[in-house]
């Protein structure tokens, strides 16, 4: 075997994980944005759900190509664990907001809540965020950083918990108990994307403790 690519099977390139996980973070990004435009603007319903569907999509080839990278190196520039737990959080907001665009469609749902809209913003602005912080993780000089965009992050939760809680509890003023299960479980999947994106936020945090 040559030399390089020897040198590259024992010590990869840093940048392949850190620029997977980027690229994993801007499509969570890209898909909450797609999301609160179809929930904002409810129309065109088809077309937003199949981007946000193929998003979704892009997300899972990513992750893979990540478990290949991980699974071919025996040096990483941060813990396996630590690379996979952040890749696979990452991988569930995108995961989450897709599942809130297939209710929208499978439950007919005529117009969006004004909570769902709320949330959907939310969430626009913690994977806003989450790309920055994962950006800063690739170089201990802007550790600094990731501080102030994981406490927006952590801020931008809990108003989330704050709006689903108080959703919820006025839901069960309606009578149609069906419509209140569907609403009810659409909510819960934009709070849980919320859960995520705050969840890998602690992960950076935790990795930015072990190596700063």
């Amino acid at each position: 075997m040559p030399l390089n690519k020897l040198k590259n099977l024992i010590v990869p390139q840093d940048n392949v994980f850190f620029e997977l996980m980027e690229q994993q973070a801007e499509t969570a990004q890209n898909a909450a944005e797609t999301l609160y435009d179809l929930l904002k603007d409810y129309k065109e319903i088809d077309k937003k759900t199949k981007k946000i569907k193929d998003l979704e999509h892009h997300g899972d080839d990513l992750m893979r190509k990540l478990y290949t990278a991980l699974n071919k190196s025996f040096i990483v520039p941060i813990d396996h664990g630590d690379i996979s737990t952040l890749a696979g959080t990452l991988d569930d907001v995108s995961d989450l907001v897709d599942g809130v665009s297939t209710l929208l469609v499978v439950y007919e749902i005529s117009t969006p809540s004004p909570a769902m809209i709320e949330l959907a913003e939310l969430l626009v602005e913690q994977t806003k965020e989450l790309k920055k912080a994962v950006s800063a993780i690739g170089h201990t000089k802007t550790y600094g950083k990731i501080v102030e965009h994981c406490n927006k992050i952590k801020q931008l939760e809990m108003k989330s918990d704050d709006i689903y809680v108080k959703a919820v509890a006025s839901l069960f003023k309606k009578t149609d108990p069906i419509d209140i299960i569907k609403q009810k479980e659409i909510l819960y999947y934009l709070e849980a994307a919320t859960d995520k994106a705050d969840n890998a936020s602690q992960y950076i945090s935790d990795i930015v403790m072990k190596h700063s």
